[in-house]
């Protein structure tokens, strides 16, 4: 791995599905590293929606900005207002380190990026001495990324289970991202306690309250149910007592509908092309709330503005998107600007995190969402298998088949390299 020439996905920004290898034999030898840094190399990765996400709204979110290309990226490829990198969620490997608690050989969760490529990385530990499996990345190129992003987990994972690619392991790069969301959705942004309530989404941390929160006897329509962070939000949902919904209808695709139903998680599983109106009914209970986790072509917020219509208790929450074709994205950023003429929330999972660290305390909210993951882990989503790839060539294929929409719903793209 030491002598390896390092290769690294480079996109075009505004045509993300266009995509190139591209070998770095300049960046070789690596310099010596500063003090206080890590230099990490990924060897687990994950390719899911999230990632076209970024390259999506990347220049608006700062995600190009997390992994800039490098000094030694030939040309055409080294001009960074055509070209970028976008990060993925697994392990990375600590190659060298100048940080005296962090050994070398150590494998870190966090956000990484697609390329064999290490990276110098300035960090610092965690202030608290009860949160030792935490560092947040320090380089001065990175202090305008959301903390969510700078934000590392030292891992217990061994080199043994990256190179038998356990379960457990395909599991922390495919779902706990998604979890995270989940969880900070379920416990906090739609809690039921009234006390740990916080806003869901950017902008002012007051304004939401518990009336806003609240899925007590609500009837919830989950729009692309079959995505990871909405299975495992109905996941957690359903394991509610108090302050639980109704029923949980999953509104999906025809082609996503039997893996959907596989789950096991919905009350119902409906096709999108269904009506509306006969699906949900005039017994709603006491709301009736859409969460969109990324519906095809709209489909959630044309229901929305039909039901919205007929039931004033009515909240619609945009959680995610689908993988958005760079020639319709300034359709979606159109769609973005535009008031909806219904009750809508958004989610953002750095600003929820936040908060409810503050609501909570740093110790509660860790200790609670890892226990939380652990149990979850365990069995991951019934129907969603690991497909496994080997290095960056596999890469390439993959993130093809999530662009022309080739990979399937029940298929989770893991990639050691």
């Amino acid at each position: 791995m030491a002598d390896e020439i390092p290769s690294i996905q480079i996109l075009d920004k505004k045509n993300y599905f266009q995509q190139a290898l591209v070998p770095l034999p300049n960046a070789l030898p690596y310099p010596p590293l500063a003090p206080s840094s890590l230099r990490l190399r990924t060897v687990v990765l994950s390719i899911t929606v999230n990632n076209f996400t970024y390259a999506t709204l990347g220049t608006l979110l700062n995600w190009w900005d997390v992994h800039p290309l490098p000094a030694s990226t030939p040309a055409p490829y080294n001009d960074a207002s055509t070209y970028g990198r976008i990060s993925a969620w697994g392990y990375a490997e600590v190659l060298e380190s100048t940080v005296p608690s962090i050994a070398k050989g150590t494998y870190v969760w966090g956000y990484v990026p697609l390329g064999t490529l290490a990276q110098d990385l300035e960090v610092k530990l965690h202030s608290s001495p009860a949160i030792k499996d935490q560092f947040f990345v320090t380089s001065a190129y990175r202090a305008h990324v959301m903390p969510i992003y700078n934000r590392y987990f030292i891992s217990s994972v061994g080199a043994d289970e990256i190179a038998q690619k356990t379960p457990e392991v395909a599991r922390d790069a495919v779902l706990r991202v998604m979890h995270s969301t989940a969880f900070l959705m379920e416990r906090f942004a739609f809690s039921a306690d009234a006390a740990r309530v916080v806003a869901p989404g950017m902008g002012a941390d007051e304004g939401w309250s518990a009336e806003d929160a609240s899925l007590d006897d609500a009837t919830v329509v989950i729009f692309a149910p079959g995505s990871k962070a909405a299975v495992t939000f109905t996941t957690l949902l359903q394991k509610r007592v108090a302050g639980a919904p109704r029923r949980i209808i999953g509104a999906s695709s025809a082609s996503s509908k039997a893996f959907v139903q596989g789950t096991g998680v919905y009350d119902s599983v409906v096709t999108t092309s269904a009506d509306p109106i006969t699906t949900v009914g005039a017994d709603i209970g006491k709301r009736l709330v859409i969460f969109d986790f990324g519906g095809r072509a709209g489909i959630a917020s044309q229901w929305a503005t039909t039901l919205a219509a007929r039931h004033a208790s009515f909240l619609f929450v945009i959680v995610g998107s689908g993988v958005i074709d760079p020639a319709t994205a300034h359709l979606v950023f159109a769609a973005m600007a535009k008031r909806p003429p219904y009750n809508a929330a958004q989610v953002n999972a750095d600003d929820m995190r936040r908060r409810a660290m503050q609501r909570v305390g740093e110790e509660t909210y860790w200790s609670e969402e890892a226990e939380s993951w652990e149990g979850f882990r365990k069995d991951g989503i019934k129907g969603l298998n690991a497909t496994w790839g080997e290095g960056m060539e596999d890469v390439i294929k993959g993130w093809d088949r999530l662009a022309h929409g080739d990979a399937l719903p029940s298929e989770g793209l893991v990639f050691k390299i």
